[in-house]
């Protein structure tokens, strides 16, 4: 009697929270997800699919030079691929009217516009699907995602990998990759020219390779050495912290497995982490400062941005360090380099310290503009909670980023025009075949990464990698 009255009990609540969370029928332009008003999108994207909660029939118009029309039953708008790809092709270059209209009204419920440019966006992109927490390892996946279309395919599992932690997946646009496995097994995962090998990068001098950058030929990669923290903030407001109580950089000679380092990026006076080339290679730009007392004094660690000489002939270092950004007078820490391929701009976090600004809520993207000095903190592109983990494409047109603008908790994948001036458009998130997609995808979408080449390996050729495959040992070279 007692357990029945407990269903009868449940039973009613569960009814009053759906009568509660449903709206009343009213559906009002709040009402769409994704937001995708007044942005900039790539000819050649995949269709911009969208909901809006509560309707029972949906009818977009779309008016161009031509005039185009799709109607959905229900509240979710699926343009067929086709059409959409034929819309995009004559319209590029244009502006796009779009008015969406719900349940037979003539009125729409909102109109907004889309500028179709005529730079694509590279084909592949690829990110790391993982919990928004410390607490869950489980289940980590690599994915690789069609822009073109819906497609995707897993380029790692940690389930077939001991559950180990997959990481830093990065990619020059040209074929040569590389992430990390941890684990008993693990090792650095490279591809280069079609061959996937899996390499011990630490020697007797120097330690395990963390975030990288490969150059533009694919011939080296530059690599933070760290020891790398984990703490817990004491403060509710503020969740998981990351920092490295040491860190230096090293380049790698893929063609000869060596790895060098150099006396003006090692040491215990500075910290130096987040490394990238010049698309010349005759540069490298990471960040930098000066090594405190940690946990402690984590606060108080703001990285500026610095600049070293680097002879690809040789594969040497220089001995110079040149700040190229300052954090004084700026109440932030840099992190996250990427340069454009047309060697015009560097992208870089911004957060208020330290060096892991996903779990810093106020961090976000700035522009440098290379030849002039210019920094740009665009406005238009960030939100207000954690954008970085930002990416190029391969003509130096299209930036894609994790952001948690939605709900503060899980990173999705944002992307933004650059145009010729360096101006940055307001960003939309990756279209999903199904947009309701993100609301029950518990997982965040971190690292996402720009390819205009398809990776020559899956999941389960890392697997074996892993599981039988003993990893080729990295040298030290002076």
């Amino acid at each position: 009697m007692i357990m029945k009255k407990i269903y009868v009990l449940l039973a009613t609540v569960l009814v009053l929270f759906a009568s509660c969370s449903k709206d009343s029928g009213t559906v009002t332009s709040e009402s769409i997800f994704p937001n995708y008003s007044d942005v900039v999108i790539p000819v050649n994207i995949a269709p911009l699919n969208f909901m809006v909660s509560g309707a029972e029939k949906v009818k977009v118009n779309i008016s161009g030079t031509s005039e185009y029309s799709f109607s959905n039953r229900g509240e979710t708008v699926k343009f067929p691929l086709k059409r959409w790809k034929q819309m995009l092709n004559v319209e590029k270059g244009n502006s796009l009217k779009v008015s969406v209209f719900v349940n037979g009204e003539n009125s729409p419920l909102a109109q907004f516009n889309w500028t179709v440019s005529a730079d694509s966006i590279d084909k592949f992109l690829s990110y790391r699907l993982i919990e928004p927490a410390y607490e869950v390892w489980s289940r980590i996946e690599i994915q690789e995602r069609n822009l073109e279309n819906f497609s995707t395919r897993l380029l790692g599992d940690n389930r077939t990998a001991d559950k180990c932690c997959i990481n830093c997946h990065t990619t020059n646009n040209k074929g040569t990759s590389f992430m990390h496995l941890r684990g008993s097994n693990g090792g650095t995962i490279l591809n280069r020219n079609g061959v996937v090998t899996k390499l011990n990068t630490k020697t007797e001098f120097t330690g395990n390779t963390v975030y990288g950058d490969i150059s533009t030929d694919g011939r080296y990669g530059v690599f933070t050495t760290a020891d790398i923290k984990f703490a817990i903030h004491s403060h509710y407001t503020k969740r998981m912290e990351v920092y490295d109580s040491s860190s230096d950089l090293v380049v790698l000679d893929f063609d000869n497995l060596t790895v060098t380092d150099a006396p003006c990026v090692k040491g215990t006076e500075y910290q130096e982490t987040f490394p990238c080339f010049a698309p010349d290679g005759k540069t490298i730009f990471f960040c930098r400062a000066k090594h405190l007392p940690q946990p402690d004094s984590l606060a108080h660690m703001k990285y500026d941005i610095a600049a070293v000489q680097f002879d690809p002939n040789t594969g040497k270092i220089g001995n110079k360090v040149v700040t190229v950004v300052s954090t004084e007078g700026r109440d932030v820490s840099f992190s996250h380099l990427k340069c454009s391929p047309d060697g015009r701009y560097l992208m870089a976090t911004a957060a208020s310290y330290g060096t892991f600004p996903v779990w810093h809520e106020e961090s976000e993207l700035w522009l440098i503009d290379l030849r002039t000095g210019a920094v740009d903190v665009m406005k238009d592109t960030n939100a207000r909670y954690a954008d970085t983990y930002h990416s190029w494409s391969s003509n130096s047109r299209w930036i894609v980023f994790a952001s948690k603008r939605d709900d503060k908790v899980y990173g999705r994948p944002y992307i933004a025009h650059v145009d010729e001036n360096g101006k940055v458009s307001k960003a939309f998130v990756l279209p999903q075949k199904n947009p309701d997609l993100y609301n029950t995808t518990l997982k965040s979408f971190n690292l996402p990464e720009l390819s205009a080449v398809k990776e020559d390996y899956n999941a389960r050729d890392v697997s074996v990698l892993y599981n039988k495959i003993e990893p080729k040992q990295v040298t030290y070279k002076q």
